[in-house]
């Protein structure tokens, strides 16, 4: 049985993301300034690749609802790791927000989890009321989310309004931070639009029954759509932006080399070479992460 345009995506999504999971584990290892970011990359890369084999798995056994809850779920659920990652980088420009960058993040594991237990458990409810009553849990997932990604905004502009005080080499990976917000904000609207959606299952005698919901209104934005062109590129194209901008920063931007370069300059003493590198002894936002 051939994949329809969906199954074909998430196939590319396993070719990809696999990959990715290997690479975003050493630089994990490789990098610990920005070890964070790596590793929720890497937990993003892990949902995206059960997403995609039980897509695949679905499309073999439509009337399989566990297979499709599983990836509609991974679905809503992988944004909280990606804007968790861009804290984790965000992290690695500023330490002002150190202590309190594992708050938010927090605010993105918990959306995660939620989203799991509550998309889990719809898929065992045998009527309306227990199936609304974990719609509610991935809601509030959504909001977590939201507010993820308000407090990642502010931190953007915090460090822009501070930017004289950034070393050079770690302005340029807040360059790369901020020209991803715009794909960002699509992908949580995206997923906001997606979880206030229609119904996906409706219920027969006890049973939860696959539908495909209207296409009109919030139901295009539905996992179960048959309007793949709208899911692909206000969710998956975003990710992808995202995730390669970030691939690209952690291979150009030397920060380490940077932070080196500025314990050296410190005590040497020469500020008249720190004021030439653009190093100010007043640098109190940068500094190990």
């Amino acid at each position: 049985m051939g994949l329809d345009a969906r199954g074909i995506i998430a196939a590319v999504q396993i070719a990809t993301y696999g990959p990715l999971l290997f690479l975003a584990t050493f630089l994990a290892w490789w990098e610990p300034d920005r070890r964070m970011g790596w590793a929720f990359l890497g937990l993003m890369s892990v949902l995206r690749l059960i997403g995609g084999i039980t897509h695949i798995l679905s499309e073999n056994d439509p009337t399989n609802v566990a297979e499709r809850a599983i990836y509609i779920i991974t679905e809503a659920a992988g944004q909280g790791p990606l804007l968790a990652a861009t804290l984790g980088f965000l992290r690695t420009v500023t330490f002002v927000f150190a202590r309190g960058m594992p708050v938010f993040a927090l605010s993105g594991i918990t959306g995660v989890i939620i989203a799991i237990v509550g998309g889990a458990r719809a898929t065992s409810a045998k009527t309306w009321d227990q199936y609304n009553d974990n719609v509610t849990l991935r809601h509030v997932a959504m909001i977590l989310f939201i507010i993820l990604f308000s407090g990642m905004l502010c931190t953007v502009l915090f460090c822009w309004m501070n930017w004289r005080r950034i070393l050079r080499y770690r302005r340029r990976l807040l360059i790369a931070i901020s020209i991803t917000v715009p794909f960002l904000l699509v992908r949580i609207l995206y997923g906001a639009l997606s979880v206030w959606g229609p119904a996906t299952v409706t219920f027969v005698d006890g049973h939860q029954i696959p539908v495909h919901p209207s296409n009109s209104g919030l139901g295009k934005f539905t996992p179960a759509s048959s309007r793949w062109g709208i899911y692909f590129v206000m969710s998956v194209m975003m990710e992808y932006v995202a995730v390669g901008i970030y691939l690209l920063g952690g291979v150009l931007i030397p920060v380490r080399r940077e932070e080196i370069l500025y314990e050296s300059e410190k005590y040497e003493g020469d500020s008249r070479s720190r004021s030439k590198e653009g190093i100010n002894k007043s640098d109190v936002m940068v500094g190990p992460a």
